[in-house]
C-alpha cells in the first residue's frame, strides 16, 4: 500500500476506488465491485467512508482535479488500510 499516498479523511489515511485499481492494475469498476461483494462486512466510518456530492461536492472537486478520482465520480467512497485489506482479501477467496 505504499506506492500511493493516501487521502487523509475524518482523522483516517483512505483511499480511492480510483487509487486501488491503479495499484492493483485493475481495469475501472473492479475495486468497486469488489466493495460491492463485501460491503455488508464493513463497517461504515470505520472501513469506509461514503461521501455524497450534495455535503461533499468540494472535495470531491479537488480530488477530481487532481486526478485522485475518477472523473465520473459523484459521490466519493474512500477505504480505510482496513477495509481495503478486508476487501482485497474477500477477493482472493
Amino acid at each position: 500500500m505504499n506506492s500511493i499516498d493516501p487521502i487523509h479523511f475524518a482523522g483516517s489515511d483512505t483511499f480511492s476506488l480510483r487509487q486501488l485499481d491503479e495499484l492493483n492494475g485493475l481495469s475501472k469498476g473492479t475495486s468497486f465491485r469488489w466493495f460491492k461483494a463485501c460491503e455488508a462486512e464493513l463497517s461504515e466510518g470505520v472501513d469506509y467512508f461514503h461521501l455524497s456530492a450534495d455535503e461533499y461536492s468540494e472535495l470531491i472537486d479537488s480530488l477530481r482535479a487532481s486526478g485522485l478520482i475518477y472523473t465520473s465520480t459523484r459521490h466519493l467512497l474512500l477505504l480505510t488500510r482496513c477495509g481495503y485489506e478486508c476487501m482485497r482479501a474477500r477477493s482472493m477467496r
